[in-house]
């Protein structure tokens, strides 16, 4: 599959975990040959490609996150004024609402502020969302790491 360093010209949405440890592994590598070798030149700017690609694909999750997130918002927004909507119609004593029971709601199709997705699916949308947001604190410590290191080389 081209080894390791295919993981870094992926799109950030098509990651999966064995690629983040490709790209450690890549970078780790280089990091290695910066100490070590009279290639220093070379390693530093494969390197340096590197990390930024890295910072990119964390711009783009965070990007992602956020827009998700905003959309979630709009949701939920809306449907608290769908319910209280519901609820003051309820109020008025409607003889259809008032026998469908406790459990049931009365949802129009044509609106466009309607309810489009169930409580579980928000909930698994969030759960995802809240993975990738500790992935991202993973990766930046893990950056934070690689740039201590480098810092520390620099002034040796």
């Amino acid at each position: 599959d081209g080894g390791p360093e295919r993981a870094l010209e992926k799109s950030p949405f098509q990651l999966t975990a064995g690629d983040v440890y490709d790209i450690s592994s890549v970078v780790g590598q280089d990091l290695l040959q910066l100490s070590t070798g009279p290639q220093m030149s070379a390693a530093l700017a494969r390197l340096q490609f590197r990390i930024v690609r890295v910072l990119e694909m964390l711009e783009a999750l965070v990007s992602e996150s956020s827009l998700a997130e905003e959309q979630l918002r709009m949701e939920r927004d809306s449907l608290r004024r769908e319910v209280e909507k519901l609820r003051r119609e309820g109020a008025r004593g409607s003889p259809q609402e008032l026998s469908l029971g406790p459990d049931k709601m009365v949802i129009d199709l044509t609106d466009p502020n309607r309810p489009r997705f169930t409580l579980q699916e928000l909930r698994d949308v969030l759960q995802e969302r809240n993975q990738l947001k500790a992935q991202l604190l993973v990766v930046q410590e893990e950056l934070q790491c690689y740039k201590r290191y480098i810092i520390k080389s620099a002034k040796n």
